[in-house]
């Protein structure tokens, strides 16, 4: 590796332009709590102009890894569980008994399985009641996307409204308060999944390398999800050459 990064450099600085291609390279992430590593791979193309490099990176990342612990993930997000969070009728998610997450082109359909159960709140004269209201095993389904809040960071959100599905009675006509719960709670948790932080955290902190993000979406290989992005930066030699030593461990 020592030798490819000698003659990239070298390479760089004699020429004008240099197309390298790296990985796999194994990036540790932590999702609600689970540690997964995912592998990537991707293209560097190098322009020099005088003493700078000017990088345009494209990577892509295989997610098989977290859709192997979608389960133990969906486990760690914090959905509704106080019965009386509010006057009326409450949602609580008792326990997520299956999770999965299916590539659908360049958004994810999160699929669970749970048990729920409705409360409602009151106070009457002073006193609080609470009444259990129906109870089911559900499915619930949310679209979710990736989006750049600002162009060093790569974040997490709902696409569309999320879905709650029961036979019970009861329950489908509370469905317009419960799914507000329901959104409301995954759209505060996916947005924790990949804040600034983290984002930012996954990318090598190398003094002189200075990436923006120009897009990053969902794609899929055949039941494979994957994660592709691409970005610019201008760089010294000093730090293209500690970028390569990065890539290469």
């Amino acid at each position: 590796m020592r030798a490819l990064i000698a003659a990239a450099v070298l390479i760089v600085g004699a020429t004008q332009a240099l197309a390298l291609d790296v990985g796999p390279k194994a990036i540790p992430l932590k999702v609600a709590g689970v540690s997964v590593e995912i592998p990537v791979i991707g293209r560097l193309d190098v322009r020099t102009d005088a003493d700078t490099m000017a990088l345009a990176a494209f990577a892509t990342g295989d997610l098989q890894a977290i859709q192997d612990n979608a389960l133990p993930i969906a486990q760690g997000l914090k959905l509704p569980s106080d019965a009386c969070k509010r006057k009326g009728v409450n949602l609580v998610v008792n326990h997520i008994d299956s999770a999965s997450l299916r590539p659908m082109k360049t958004s994810v359909m999160i699929d669970l399985t749970a048990h729920v159960t409705v409360w409602v709140c009151a106070k009457v004269l002073g006193v609080p009641l609470k009444t259990k209201l129906a109870e089911d095993d559900v499915r619930i389904t949310a679209p979710v996307e990736l989006y750049l809040p600002t162009p060093r960071a790569v974040g997490l959100r709902l696409s569309a409204t999320a879905t709650l599905d029961t036979s019970n009675p009861k329950l489908r006509e509370a469905a317009t308060v419960l799914v507000g719960d329901v959104d409301a709670a995954l759209s505060e948790q996916l947005s924790k999944v990949l804040d600034t932080t983290r984002a930012r955290a996954a990318a090598p902190s190398i003094p002189g390398l200075d990436i923006d993000i120009e897009s990053a979406t969902f794609a899929q290989d055949g039941d494979k999800l994957l994660v592709k992005a691409k970005g610019h930066a201008n760089v010294s030699s000093d730090a293209f050459t500690a970028l390569m030593g990065y890539l290469g461990k």
